[in-house]
């Protein structure tokens, strides 16, 4: 998969789109000292601050090598494609802070592009492996998130070259208006739900144009 976003048209046009979603709401979430890991994905070229698997790290996303309530993100481009969703996101509420974000996008096999051969296990996974968001949500829910945010991308259909993605450029305004359910791409920003803490409605959402991310609090005896 990482050479069709790096070396065909509408990987790089799908990369940019992705790069864009995440690269727009880590700049509003990020505070000093947080620890963000981008799982997979290395076409994206995010913050610094991110550290990457595989570029700096090795390891396996249903077995990843980091402790308990040690990370306040991770991102996630199309990794749940790879392995079993059930177990990935298990071991992401597990690693996860309380209230850490959890980032990710992914391939919808309800989109025009099921009807192309993309979906091949080599150029991308294979239909039955991109979960389809009713489902995916039900996993989520299962496994402790709760959803911030969420973003359909990508109308066009699945055209081979830069000049048949201009003619189709039309079709994104007009996707996102009347069909949005049936993008080739979905985002999504989620919360670890964390038990016993609900913010209060005057500092839930954005302060100053950083996100406002609660911690577990302390109870004096």
């Amino acid at each position: 998969m990482d050479a069709w976003f790096e070396d065909t048209a509408m990987g790089w046009y799908v990369a940019k789109l992705e790069q864009d979603f995440f690269g727009r709401y880590l700049d509003s979430y990020r505070f000093s000292g947080m620890c963000a890991i981008q799982v997979g994905g290395p076409w994206l070229s995010l913050s610094e601050d991110v550290a990457c698997v595989p570029r700096d790290m090795s390891m396996s996303a249903e077995n990843m090598a980091l402790a308990d309530v040690s990370a306040d993100m991770l991102l996630l481009p199309h990794t749940l494609e790879c392995g079993i969703p059930s177990q990935i996101l298990s071991e992401v509420h597990r690693i996860l802070k309380p209230s850490g974000r959890l980032m990710l996008t992914g391939f919808n096999p309800y989109s025009l592009w099921g009807l192309s051969s993309w979906f091949d296990g080599v150029c991308l996974p294979e239909k039955r492996f991109c979960l389809p968001l009713h489902e995916l949500k039900k996993q989520l829910a299962d496994a402790g998130f709760d959803i911030e945010y969420g973003k359909f991308m990508v109308y066009l259909p699945a055209v081979s070259s830069f000049g048949k993605i201009r003619f189709w450029q039309f079709m994104e305004k007009a996707g996102d208006r009347w069909w949005p359910q049936r993008a080739a791409v979905y985002g999504l920003v989620l919360v670890k739900r964390a038990a016993g803490v609900t913010l209060l409605p005057e500092w839930d959402g954005y302060l100053g144009g950083k996100a406002l991310a609660a911690g577990a609090a302390r109870v004096a005896d």
